[in-house]
């Protein structure tokens, strides 16, 4: 990423350019107000199998997963454009039930889609832009302090126990299905974008992993963290699942990734309690540690979604 950054550079920042390459989305001020805007892809054999996830489901998610990078910069979806890679043994009921699944998730999320392209390729890819307007500063990852506490919306680790049960195929396990529609259709949090937009100091989308974001955030904002492992909000059924299918709950939980939550940084408060659940607090330093019960150092073994690996 920084590689990246570097080559993409000018000599100097231009006009309008708010926040850049490195956050969950850049800010552009066009003449009006900052405008936030964010792409997000889903390649099959990359981020899905054709035969997890209806087309239906597989549009919601596409357009879900973007609005999320929106949402965490305190932003609300406004507009969208949609880009397709069509493979040739994609029928037409299956494209449109495609369409029909990003249809239905722009009007939920408030992103009306505005234009697009259409190409043929080998494999059937989602490219999803969306448009949104801050409700007040956008927010970044740059921001949290030592001492703000860490909170983080719904649930964590359900979407990836969802992915290893469709993996394995091991669907009659008590729970399956529901963590299988965690997966296939990741939650809405566009509720929670005026509480971070008045208390949040910081915030990043849970697309990676819960760990691997609170990384990008904590190297953005220049801070370490403490996260307390019993703290994490899991969903009802998570552990005795997991392990019925040979996985570490906690593992899951931290590193499982796709769970398209918001975390983020703020003092202590009943509002942010009101939208998130808290997890930990930032400290001084660039260590980052996860503890037990007892307080004793916990050992992550399970890294976060890498995308070139």
């Amino acid at each position: 990423m920084e590689w990246l950054k570097t080559r993409f550079e000018l000599d100097a920042k231009p006009e309008g350019v708010v926040v850049g390459i490195g956050d969950d989305a850049a800010v552009f001020n066009f003449g009006n107000r900052p405008t936030v805007i964010t792409v997000d892809t889903q390649v099959e054999g990359v981020h899905f199998r054709g035969d997890m996830i209806s087309p239906r489901d597989l549009g919601r998610r596409a357009m879900v997963a973007a609005a999320s990078d929106v949402w965490a910069m305190a932003a609300m979806p406004s507009a969208s454009t949609i880009a397709l890679t069509l493979p040739p043994d994609l029928s037409e009921q299956q494209f449109r039930e495609l369409i029909e699944g990003l249809a239905g998730a722009a009007r939920l999320v408030g992103a009306r889609v505005i234009g697009g392209n259409l190409s043929r390729g080998e494999a059937l890819s989602v490219t999803t832009t969306v448009f949104g307007l801050p409700i007040g500063r956008p927010l970044t990852r740059a921001g949290a302090h030592p001492g703000d506490a860490v909170y983080v919306t719904g649930t964590v680790g359900a979407a990836a126990l969802g992915l290893a049960i469709l993996d394995t195929k091991r669907t009659e396990i008590e729970h399956a299905e529901r963590f299988i529609e965690r997966w296939r259709r990741p939650p809405i949090n566009g509720h929670a974008v005026k509480t971070l937009a008045a208390v949040a100091t910081a915030a990043v989308d849970l697309s990676d992993g819960c760990l691997q974001d609170l990384q990008h955030l904590c190297k953005a904002s220049g801070v370490g963290a403490r996260i307390y492992a019993d703290a994490l909000p899991t969903a009802p059924g998570h552990s005795t699942t997991s392990e019925a299918l040979g996985l570490n709950p906690l593992d899951l939980a931290l590193a499982g990734g796709e769970d398209y939550e918001l975390l983020f940084t703020a003092p202590a408060s009943s509002d942010a309690e009101a939208v998130g659940t808290k997890i930990g607090e930032i400290t001084s330093g660039n260590l980052i540690e996860v503890l037990d019960a007892s307080g004793h150092p916990v050992e992550v073994k399970r890294s976060g979604f890498r995308h070139f690996s």
